[in-house]
């Protein structure tokens, strides 16, 4: 039976990567988005250029009711749900302690509680699967932290310990749940950035260069498929050390 997969904020930068790998593998693709309907229709002309069967959802995680009601929207139109990519995230840099609540909140409503309250949503679904996985993408900031960015690394670490539990918790019942923790990754988001900004990270790896979303693709892919890794953080950071 082939296999139904949940990817949020799949039309865009690592969420597309993983849209384009899954389908690959055969999977029937659900791909939420949050507001940039472009993107949206251009991801889906390219997935119906190589013939994958997807739908799309366009869904605001950070709004409660929103987050809770979309794996039910897809149990309807596919009939199951078998896995779940939490790739949905934005950010807000910024000075923290001059950071405004709201615009901190924000990020927290997206990245963390949207993330937890469509994973509560979608578990009822997942259990019911054969062989069911989640993985959560989450950060080398979730890691290791990154000034400028304390509210997203502040985020992503939080996932990290969901991961944890939510693994521990629900392995037992034959659900695995992993996350990955990309680092600086070449996606739409670096062309607003000077080199300057982010050469540090590049000279900080053991491969000194940036990770392609394609290769973040590839762990998500990997994590999906059925495997003892349960509860555990793969990094694809090219060996970044701090």
């Amino acid at each position: 039976m082939t296999k139904t997969v949940l990817i949020t904020g799949g039309t865009r930068g690592i969420g597309r990567a993983v849209a384009h790998r899954l389908a690959r593998d055969g999977y029937r693709l659900a791909i939420a988005y949050r507001g940039d309907a472009h993107a949206a229709q251009q991801t889906a002309a390219e997935l119906d250029s190589i013939g994958a069967q997807h739908r799309l959802y366009q869904a605001d995680l950070a709004d409660p009711q929103q987050a809770a009601a979309l794996p039910a929207r897809i149990v309807a139109d596919f009939g199951t749900l078998d896995g779940l990519v939490n790739n949905a995230g934005m950010t807000d840099d910024g000075a923290f302690l001059t950071m405004e609540g709201e615009r901190y909140q924000r990020v927290l409503d997206t990245n963390l509680f949207g993330t937890m309250r469509l994973t509560s949503a979608a578990l009822p679904y997942l259990l019911q699967a054969d062989r069911p996985a989640i993985v959560i993408v989450s950060s080398l900031g979730g890691v290791v932290g990154k000034e400028g960015q304390v509210t997203y690394a502040t985020t992503k670490g939080a996932l990290i310990g969901l991961t944890q539990w939510l693994g521990r918790k629900y392995g037992p019942q034959g659900l695995r749940v992993n996350a990955v923790a990309p680092g600086f990754i070449r996606t739409d988001m670096m062309d607003s950035l000077e080199p300057s900004m982010y050469q540090h990270i590049i000279e900080g790896s053991a491969l000194q260069r940036i990770g392609d979303a394609e290769e973040v693709a590839d762990a998500v892919a990997f994590l999906l498929s059925p495997g003892y890794i349960q509860a555990t953080t793969l990094r694809v950071d090219g060996g970044f050390q701090r």
